[in-house]
Parts: structure tokens; C-alpha cells; sequence
């Protein structure tokens, strides 16, 4: 659960106190799209362990006359791609879909991609606070293998093929459609409330 937070009326307090979360309040999702242009959105978490974003830059080094022979960089490109990892989940419609992907190459190694991220309020419920959605290049897949007394490993890369688009909380409106398509899970599996956003930005309790 969030920590909770207890603020100050003394507008000296710089010591602004922000709602710390556990990793499995973000939810992960990959979209495989139809012949009919639909995407059928399935939930990448059983048997997921780790997930961990990379933000890879690309950078431009010079020295200007007017920076006293002191290099700048200037960043020029970002690659962002999350590694996924955990165990080999047999059945499970995601894992299953990015398996089958293993020895295909180019297009067919490509589905959508979602974060979701959740915020835990002090009664336990769950509200929105951010969703990420581009498309990705599911790469160096690890479908099983390791100690025959261990579980099969499950490894995944995903990186994004462009910058992915962002929908904040300020946008209700795009939020509530997106979130008919990815609705809240652990609100499910911890059995507790998904706070819907409304028009007026803030979040139905």
C-alpha cells in the first residue's frame, strides 16, 4: 500500500512527500492486432518476475568557442525498451503469443505495447495515474530452459519502434477509453475498487 502523507501548512516545507509504490501496481500488456485492425489486448504478468526500462540516448559531443573549450552534449535520439523477465508460464496467452514470435523475424516480431500505471489511495483502491501505448520489436526471447530442478526461464526485450504516446491523468477522457480495453487487474486480484476517471478529472471513488 502507498505510504501516506502528512501535509504541512508552513509554506517554508519544501519537503514535498510523494506516494511511493510497489513495482506490481504497474500493469503491462501486449496488443496483437487483427486482420481487422482490432487489438486484442492480453495481460503480461503471470509468471513475470522483473521488468526494467532502459532509456537509452543518442548524443551529439562538440566544443563551442563560447563554452571555454568544455564539451557539450546534446541529446539527439532516445531508445526506450523495457527487459522482461520472470518464469516460463505454459498457457499463458502472452507469454504464449511472444514464444511463438522466437523464429519469425521483422513485421511478425512486432505487437503493441501498454503500461498502465496505478496509484494505491490509503482505503486500498486503485486509481489511474498514467498510461503509456506505442508499438514495439519484441526481441532475444527466452522461451524456457535452465536447471532441470529450477523453472523454465521467460525472457523478453521490448523497445519501442517510435516514442510512445502518454495519456495523464488530466485526460479523462482518453484515459476511460484506453481503460476499457486494459481494465484495472489487481483491482481483481487484490479485491479492491478501480477508481474511474471522470470528465472533470478527478477519479470516481
Amino acid at each position: 500500500m502507498a505510504d501516506t502523507t502528512t501535509p504541512t501548512t508552513d509554506p517554508n516545507d519544501k519537503n514535498v512527500l510523494g506516494s511511493i509504490q510497489e513495482n506490481y501496481l504497474d500493469e503491462y500488456w501486449v496488443g496483437k492486432t487483427g486482420a481487422d485492425k482490432t487489438v486484442t489486448w492480453l495481460y503480461l504478468a503471470d509468471g513475470i518476475t522483473t521488468v526494467t526500462p532502459k532509456y537509452t540516448d543518442k548524443k551529439k559531443t562538440a566544443a563551442y568557442m563560447n563554452g571555454g573549450g568544455q564539451e557539450r552534449n546534446t541529446v539527439t535520439g532516445v531508445t526506450s525498451s523495457y527487459d522482461i523477465s520472470g518464469d516460463r508460464s505454459i498457457g499463458n496467452p502472452a507469454q504464449d503469443d511472444i514464444a511463438d514470435m522466437k523464429q519469425k523475424t521483422g513485421g511478425q516480431r512486432e505487437r503493441m505495447f501498454r503500461k498502465v500505471q496505478w496509484v494505491q489511495e490509503e482505503d486500498g483502491s486503485l486509481t489511474p495515474n498514467a498510461i503509456e501505448s506505442g508499438m514495439g520489436t519484441f526481441s532475444d526471447i527466452d522461451d524456457g530452459g535452465g536447471a532441470a530442478d529450477d523453472n523454465g526461464s521467460f525472457k523478453v526485450t521490448m523497445t519501442y519502434n517510435a516514442t510512445p504516446t502518454v495519456i495523464k491523468a488530466s485526460n479523462p477522457t482518453d484515459m476511460q477509453t484506453a481503460l476499457k480495453d486494459t481494465p484495472c487487474q489487481n483491482a481483481i486480484i487484490l479485491g479492491v475498487k478501480a477508481n474511474t476517471p471522470t470528465d472533470s478529472g478527478e477519479p470516481l471513488k
